[in-house]
């Protein structure tokens, strides 16, 4: 999208002619004036650029212009990087020519070293270079004469005039026609006309119906509205289409609609509704509302607040971001209509005036079409519509075979209801979510990678210097879900109990609409010979396996431009051609998971445009040097590469590198000394440390690391380290392998300093008796929110655990030596009774006198205890301690128990006192289950108050 890389391309050409005379290497020369010239071009056409995307869709002229722009940008910003990259060249290549002259000539040429330095740094003009930067401003010329047929018009004198018609929306509805919304009306009947509505609630209730375009938010608001227990319900009921601008007069104008207000301007018509409002039960609808600005809700707000009990404000809308701005006090989440619902709709418009013979022989097609609308009402009317035209059974065999996107219907009357949400989107955004066009439909997205896959294209750009641009994505990506843009949005567990990352999903139709905004830009190739079409294509998806004359014999396909070459491993292995690394000339994003390489070709090193390389799960046992030269190399991904023992010795060239994914390089026993140059590392998923060893000190000026593994091997020297000094590090796990042996607790873990901001901490197969003293200092334990110990093999207390005031989450996994958990873990101590002896008063007036400090876990809010084989006994409070007055855990909510085959009962005593407990989950839990999950008796009656209780095999 040209509106994203222009204003990039222009910050660039500065920065890189400063970089060039700030390193003293004229590597390109005599192209200043060519650099300005674009720059100047570059500027004028950026001026234009928000109304010729406005008009791309509309008009295929414009259309044609901006791919041609967009592809110069992309030749641009290719020469840039080159540019880049052989400035860098240059400049190492000539110092370290100057070292190896030093050490041979300074004792015979002193004199002259000055004079030869500076020479060794006067390299060769790149011709090849200047050539292509005049190239581009001769194509820069064609493109701006082009553009003066359009008549574009300025950014700042574009009118505030909306570019696709916003259909008005009404209260009247045929309830006849609608089809699969019992279920949605009768929640949001409940909502609206519960008592909680209506009595004992302090001001007006703002429920918001929130949804994708075309997923029949108005329809269900209709519905409500025009209920006889509403309209019973209500003294005032008024329906407004809000839309898009938020014009405020003509809104308050149609609140005032029928009480007859003459008024014209907003002050005096915003008083009028308050005097009309106030004191009355009323139903106001607020349809389609876009607007994500307080200060434009905010006089609504304050003139409706005052209507009596059990008022309501309906809002339907997009977004959970204006959800949030009007104030919601609930939230309908729109569902998703049954297939079946999906058919009837698409049969009442599609059989319309059709011969029961041929409805017949079409119902099993139409079926598997209403599939394809994936619960999305629009959806199943535009196809109702499409096939009431189609008379034969080959015509809607036709439909089923085609994609939604490739529908001239669906460019015409589905797809412009997405294209109001897209629109609304800033050009980054709009590039982010339209690249999600390269994933396979109903693909679970792992969203970090997402983010990083955003990155690598450059469509993720700071606000400021030195910003983190995983956060800036994380931001975009948010911005996106809250516009429902993605859904099914769920937090994956890793293997210590906490979340691991964030996957989501788009939905089919949504993922269609990124197909149609990108089909000249994403291609797939899918081994039948079929493949989507494309004419440009910079991004390409590997769909099905295939033979490699399959894949890659379309004529379709320049790989030469590509700048993003995918393959997922749910389909299986890919055929990969010998050639590959040598063709991707462009290519940024290149993923080669599970494609069965047992070699990687010195031919990489030449992608010097590549920032992500995903060759995970492979069979190959070294990485060439060549890959050193990667000079952009973001991200490298070779986790689950078992037969990989070693990285390449030049390591240190990978200077842009920010995440080293390594895990289960079982085989990986050594880690180059040149890592310690890679100062740009957030992520080293896999960092060995032998024993007796300085292996550690490589870390030491790696202060960027946010997450770091440690495979711990024996004695080591934890301060070569400088932990203490990584203010970035987030996430640490300390994983001591079956090599480590110690009776006592080791004394380089005691002497560490651990990283100050920690927030989350794994421990596994930690040998010592007793934890660490500096886990639960004050200093530390003040930040860390996650904590989990696996497999201690020499522990049996947890004590000291209740002293980490900020502690969230707590899992305790593989505890073999633990047979009793006594109460003394919530808190519960001699102290506290003599405390509570001498200081009887002071306890019963003020519960605060134990403050968190004295308090066991004030923060705990999820406690996981997986796999304690001997544990047989939890011991509960006795009457004694009950009279203590404090509290256990006041904010525990979910407490987990796995695989605990001994443990004869909970204490119910304890579980009784911690009044936030919503979740208790008991699995494979042999004596548990045979004690609770009848759920009669005593025992179940003692843990009954929680609310969900889960006991399974």
């Amino acid at each position: 999208m040209a509106e994203l890389f222009v204003p990039k391309i222009i910050d660039q050409l500065s920065d890189v002619l400063v970089k060039q005379f700030g390193e003293r290497v004229n590597l390109v020369m005599g192209v200043e004036k060519e650099v300005a010239y674009i720059k100047t071009k570059l500027e004028t056409i950026q001026n234009v650029l928000h109304d010729a995307e406005r008009r791309r869709l509309k008009d295929r002229g414009v259309g044609i212009w901006l791919e041609k722009l967009e592809d110069i940008t992309f030749e641009m910003d290719d020469v840039l990087d080159e540019w880049n990259f052989k400035i860098h060249r240059a400049k190492n290549e000539g110092t370290q020519q100057n070292a190896r002259l030093q050490a041979t000539l300074w004792s015979k040429v002193r004199s002259f070293i000055p004079s030869l330095c500076s020479c060794l740094k006067q390299v060769p003009v790149r011709s090849d270079i200047a050539l292509k930067i005049k190239g581009i401003n001769e194509k820069l010329d064609l493109t701006l004469k082009e553009a003066d047929q359009f008549k574009f018009i300025s950014t700042v004198a574009i009118p505030d005039s909306q570019d696709l018609k916003r259909i008005m929306t009404t209260s009247i509805i045929d309830e006849s026609k609608i089809y699969g919304r019992e279920s949605d009306k009768d929640a949001l009947l409940d909502q609206v006309l519960s008592k909680s509505s209506s009595q004992g609630r302090k001001g007006v209730q703002v429920i918001s119906v929130v949804g994708a375009g075309g997923s029949g938010k108005t329809t269900l608001a209709q519905l409500l509205f025009n209920n006889d227990k509403v309209k019973n319900h209500f003294e005032l009921r008024n329906w407004i289409c809000v839309s898009d601008p938020f014009d405020q007069k003509r809104i308050a104008k149609a609140i005032l609609e029928n009480a007859g207000s003459q008024e014209s301007e907003l002050d005096p018509l915003i008083q009028r509704i308050k005097e009309t409002f106030s004191g009355k039960r009323f139903l106001l609808v607020l349809d389609d509302v876009w607007t994500e600005d307080d200060p434009k809700w905010e006089p609504f707000q304050n003139s409706l607040k005052d209507g009596a009990p059990g008022s309501v404000i309906l809002v339907t809308t997009r977004s959970h971001r204006v959800a949030a701005v009007v104030g919601t006090t609930h939230t309908h989440q729109m569902a998703l209509m049954s297939d079946s619902d999906c058919w009837l709709i698409m049969q009442r418009i599609a059989f319309a005036n059709k011969s029961g013979d041929l409805c017949k022989k079409v119902e099993r097609i139409g079926q598997k079409i209403a599939e394809k609308c994936k619960g999305l009402p629009l959806a199943a009317k535009t196809m109702g519509s499409l096939l009431r035209f189609k008379d034969t059974v080959q015509q809607w065999q036709n439909v089923l075979d085609s994609e939604i996107w490739q529908l001239k219907e669906a460019a015409v009357e589905l797809f412009p209801h997405l294209y109001l949400s897209y629109n609304e989107l800033p050009p980054e955004l709009k590039r982010c979510f339209s690249y999600c066009a390269v994933f396979p439909k109903d693909f679970e997205i792992n969203v970090e990678e997402l983010i990083r896959l955003w990155i690598a294209q450059g469509y993720v750009r700071p606000r400021r210097r030195g910003e983190s641009l995983e956060l800036v994505g994380h931001e975009y990506f948010n911005n996106l879900a809250m516009r429902s843009f993605f859904q099914e949005l769920q937090e994956v567990e890793g293997y210590y109990g906490f979340h691991e990352y964030m996957k989501c999903k788009m939905h089919d139709i949504v993922h269609d609409f990124a197909q149609f905004l990108t089909k000249n830009e994403c291609h797939a190739l899918d081994g039948t010979g079929r493949n989507s079409s494309s004419e440009r294509p910079c991004h390409l998806t590997i769909l099905e396996k295939g033979t490699e004359e399959e894949m890659f014999s379309s004529r379709v396909v320049d790989f030469g431009r590509l700048r993003s070459f995918l393959t997922f491993p749910i389909i299986g292995r890919v055929v990969v051609p010998q050639n590959l690394f040598c063709i991707l000339k462009c290519v940024r994003t290149l993923t080669l998971s599970n494609c069965g390489l047992a070699e990687i070709p010195a031919e990489i090193g030449r992608l010097i445009h590549l920032r992500h390389l995903d060759l995970s799960d492979n069979l190959f046992i070294t990485l060439p040097e060549a890959i050193c030269d990667l000079y952009y190399l973001e991200t490298l991904d070779i986790n689950c590469c078992e037969k990989l023992s070693c990285l390449p010795g030049r390591i240190e060239g990978l200077v842009h590198l920010r995440h080293l994914f390594n895990k289960m390089t079982v085989d990986l026993r050594q880690i180059p000394q040149g890592l310690t140059k890679l100062t740009s590392l957030c992520t080293l998923a896999r960092f060995i440390v032998r024993s007796n060893s300085d292996d550690l000190a490589i870390l030491k000026d790696l202060n960027q690391l946010e997450r770091l593994a440690i495979v711990i091997e024996g004695e080591v020297d934890f301060g070569s380290a400088k932990l203490g000094k990584k203010i970035n590090m987030r996430e640490m796990f300390l994983l001591f392998s079956d090599r480590t042996h110690f009776i006592e607790t080791p004394s380089c873990i005691e002497t560490m300093q651990p990283p100050p901001n920690l927030e989350l901490l794994v421990l596994d197969g930690y040998p010592g008796a007793q934890l660490p003293s500096w886990l639960v200092t004050k200093s530390h334990a003040n930040n860390l929110t996650k904590l989990s110990i696996a497999m201690p093999h020499n522990i049996s207390s947890f004590l000291a655990l209740r002293k980490l005031s900020s502690l969230e989450e707590l899992v305790l996994m593989e505890v073999d030596e633990l047979k009793c958990l006594g109460k003394e873990f919530f808190g519960i101590t001699k102290a506290l009774h003599e405390n509570n002896r001498d200081a009887v008063d002071t306890l019963s007036n003020s519960e605060s006198s134990f403050s968190d400090e004295a308090m066991a876990f004030p923060n705990l809010r999820k406690l996981h205890f997986y796999a304690f084989y001997n544990w047989t006994n939890w011991e509960d409070l006795s009457e004694d301690d009950e009279e203590v007055a404090i509290s256990i855990m006041p904010r525990l909510e979910e407490l987990e128990i796995s695989q605990c085959y001994k443990l004869e009962a909970l204490p119910h005593r304890i579980l009784s006192k911690i009044s936030s407990l919503k979740n208790l989950d008991i699995r494979l839990c042999d004596k548990l289950r045979d004690r609770y999950s009848d759920k009669t008796g005593n025992d179940w009656i003692k843990i009954s108050h929680i609310p969900r209780v889960h006991i399974s095999n």
